[in-house]
């Protein structure tokens, strides 16, 4: 029990400092970074997936032991799920096996730890795995202009001086750098150039009547976009220079009465500022020491968002370069040593030039609290931070903060739902067979595979918790408890529901570029695309999470259909069919495909196992191997064929793959629920124990930075290197070079 007693201390003097204060609500998190072994793939690849954890703030290195993972479609369903585990530093690797059936599509992979489930979804960390496609790298820019327009603050306001971001990109989504003009009722009054990135700031003026316009030329075109609206009340104002923030509240005339004004930094949490009529402008002084984000709320009484601004404050990157630009195929590409030592944890991929890849610094850094519909500036991984400071001043602008609403933590008091998981942990509640917990006692998991043996104690209540030695994924457990006093009788097991955050995919939602080769593509050309910041808030498009039930054997499906006896066979079909064993029930249910197999056995001797699969398209991916639910709880095919009698059954139905999200985890071909007669299953197949097969981990190779080589293809690459110091420092490079 130390180990239990160590988890239960831990975490009550960790979550002891995550409370509301006067002042002050601390609000840690995680982050993490996912890097993918190839840009693109092909069906039947594995996938190699690497990636970083981290503590939100720099205190700490981390606060969980274990990764959720979860690979899922354009339409936002989860295809497979995995559990992984870090090592010492934090770092992860786990496969994804692809099929050679999935049609060829782009694929998100997200992950997240537990604690990170208490805030928003959108928060969490996704990358793009095109599978079966070709990557566009366009070689030039193509016709059509997007333009968006990001108000300092997100509004627009008249009588004041405000800053404002211009985003101009072809239809493509690849930045332009032209010249435009800021036009008013015909009078030019601002002539600049976009950045390389597409980004521009521009400080205007507006007062009553005036009608902006902004100007450009591109490919011989004349365009006009028309600037948003002001609107009436307050926005936010503010700048950052070295380690103090200057801020103002600004309107159109209207005074300060309840509105309030937040500071969020992750190392310190939400903090309020004092806001009058009066005290409208201020400083803030920060530690020289602290880096990362600064976002200033400005909000209404209930801390609803008004107005917002963001600040970054990084890590000054160490300098980095290669020794050469030019190598030949194969050619083993050297770092300086100083980047090859104990201290710094190294990552490197190899892209085409042009080529989108996400970096891990714009991952942990920023994506992990923020949401812009703008690409990243690219060069700010191979320039010096001074020279790109205007273009990630004005990405910044274009960003929301997403990781969770004000007005869902202040004046109330917010506490964490989902723990830090720093072990294996089982819980759930033993009864009697009339509902009636089992008051005290203790409770032994026996790994069915392994024959690991680890055990827990039962509460008052009936709860149990049981610590438990790490585990594969496809190992399950035989639970068994006992009383205080007395031998143990037939008890039902119900363990927790598994809870899992809902698909908010921002990649597939808010993309504006065309990355990967199509058929046919269309694109918004220049006939007056407009944006408005605000339509791209965190409010409004959260989902609620999803609730996998755990395999207890009173759960019920959801959401299922009887298709007029096709795929449901109730108790009176049963008996008028007259099956002699569920081997002939199977055989005889469309929709799937019964046969058997010989396999190897562990003394190499061969050995005849049933198979049950999908053969009517009911998956998204392929007809595969069914699970199997006996009244809720997994069970092996062989058990049912082999154990259960016909006369015990109640029903059997085949569930399609989305139908099976409440029951069961990784049915992605569906599932058979056989329901038993309510005086339960035969005697042969009855225990004083349940079987329980929860989700084990899986694992990867190790990532190798020892060697670099060049690509067996001559051509223009960028090497991608990411960086994660012993200081939790992250930082990212992207350095071209040429193969010969």
């Amino acid at each position: 029990m130390s180990k239990m007693k160590y988890y239960l201390t831990f975490l009550s003097v960790l979550f002891s400092f995550f409370q509301l204060s006067a002042q002050r609500i601390e609000l840690p998190d995680e982050r993490i970074f996912l890097l993918s072994d190839k840009p693109v793939y092909k069906q039947g690849d594995t996938i190699q997936i690497h990636g970083q954890l981290l503590a939100s703030g720099r205190q700490y290195d981390r606060y969980s032991n274990y990764i959720y993972a979860e690979l899922f479609d354009e339409k936002d369903s989860v295809l497979i799920r995995q559990k992984t585990k870090c090592d010492v530093d934090g770092a992860f690797t786990f496969p994804f096996q692809t099929e050679y059936d999935w049609p060829g599509s782009v694929y998100y992979l997200r992950a997240y730890t537990r604690m990170m489930q208490n805030f928003h979804s959108a928060s969490f960390p996704q990358i793009e795995l095109p599978i079966g496609m070709e990557l566009f790298i366009p070689e030039a820019n193509v016709p059509g202009v997007k333009c968006l327009f990001f108000p300092e603050g997100g509004q627009w306001v008249n009588g004041e001086v405000q800053n404002m971001t211009v985003y101009l990109a072809d239809s493509h989504g690849t930045p332009l750098q032209v010249p435009f003009y800021i036009l008013n009722n015909t009078d030019t009054i601002i002539s600049t150039t976009s950045l390389s990135s597409g980004l521009q700031t521009i400080r205007l003026l507006p007062k009553e009547g005036d009608q902006f316009v902004l100007y450009a030329t591109y490919e011989g075109e004349k365009i006009l976009f028309t600037l948003p609206e002001r609107i009436q009340g307050h926005t936010l104002q503010s700048a950052m220079n070295r380690n103090k923030i200057s801020y103002r509240v600004i309107s159109d005339g209207a005074g300060i009465t309840s509105e309030r004004l937040f500071v969020f930094r992750p190392a310190n949490g939400l903090e309020e500022i004092k806001l009058t009529e009066q005290l409208n402008t201020g400083i803030l002084s920060l530690p020289p020491e602290e880096t990362g984000l600064f976002v200033l709320f400005l909000t209404d009484k209930s801390a609803n968002v008004i107005a917002q601004t963001v600040h970054w404050r990084n890590d000054e990157r160490p300098s980095l370069g290669l020794d050469k630009k030019e190598y030949l195929v194969g050619e083993t590409i050297c770092l300086p040593a100083d980047f090859s030592t104990d201290s710094i944890r190294l990552f490197h991929r190899i892209v085409k030039r042009r080529q989108i890849a996400k970096p891990a610094i714009l991952q942990a850094e920023l994506e992990n609290e923020l949401f812009s519909p703008v690409i990243f500036p690219k060069h700010y991984l191979s320039d010096e931070s001074g020279m790109t400071k205007p273009d990630i001043e004005a990405w910044l602008r274009t960003a929301r903060f997403i990781r969770f609403n004000p007005t869902e933590i202040v004046d109330k008091r917010f506490s964490y739902r989902f723990q830090p998981e720093i072990m294996n942990m089982f819980t759930g509640r033993v009864t009697y067979k009339s509902g009636k917990p089992l008051k005290g006692g203790s409770i032994v998991a026996y790994n069915s595979v392994t024959n690991q043996v680890d055990a827990g104690e039962i509460d008052s209540k009936g709860r149990y918790l049981i610590s438990i030695t790490d585990f594969k994924e496809g190992d399950y457990f035989f639970l068994q408890a006992h009383p205080a006093k007395g031998t143990a009788g037939f008890y039902e097991y119900i363990p927790d529901n598994d809870t899992f955050p809902s698909v908010v995919n921002r990649l597939h939602y808010y993309r504006l570029d065309h990355k990967y080769a199509e058929v046919s593509a269309s694109y918004q050309d220049s006939s007056g695309f407009t944006y408005r910041v605000d339509e791209f808030g965190n409010r409004d498009y959260i989902m609620p999470e999803i609730t996998v039930k755990a395999r207890s054997r009173q759960d019920k499906a959801v959401s299922t259909e009887k298709f007029y006896n096709v795929t449901y066979l109730d108790e009176e079909e049963l008996d008028r069919r007259n099956y002699v064993d569920m081997e002939n029930v199977f055989m005889d249910m469309p929709g799937v495909s019964f046969f058997w197999s010989t396999v190897k056995d562990e003394q190499g001797m061969d050995k005849r196992m049933p198979r049950l699969i999908s053969s009517r398209g009911f998956s998204t991916l392929k007809g595969g191997d069914l699970v199997i639910l006996l009244d809720g709880q997994r069970i092996p095919l062989e058990e049912v064929v082999n154990l259960l009698s016909v006369r015990d059954v109640s029903s059997v139905e085949l569930l399609k793959p989305w139908q099976t999200n409440a029951v069961t985890f990784g049915a992605v071909n569906g599932a058979v629920l056989v329901t038993t007669k309510k005086e339960g299953r035969s005697a042969e197949i009855t225990s004083k124990g349940f079987y329980y097969y929860p989700r084990g981990l899986v694992q990867g190779k190790k990532f190798s930075d020892k060697t670099i080589q060049a690509p067996s293809t001559p051509g223009l690459y960028d090497l991608l290197i990411d960086l994660v110091t012993n200081k939790r420092e992250v930082h990212s490079y992207r350095l071209p070079f040429v193969v010969r």
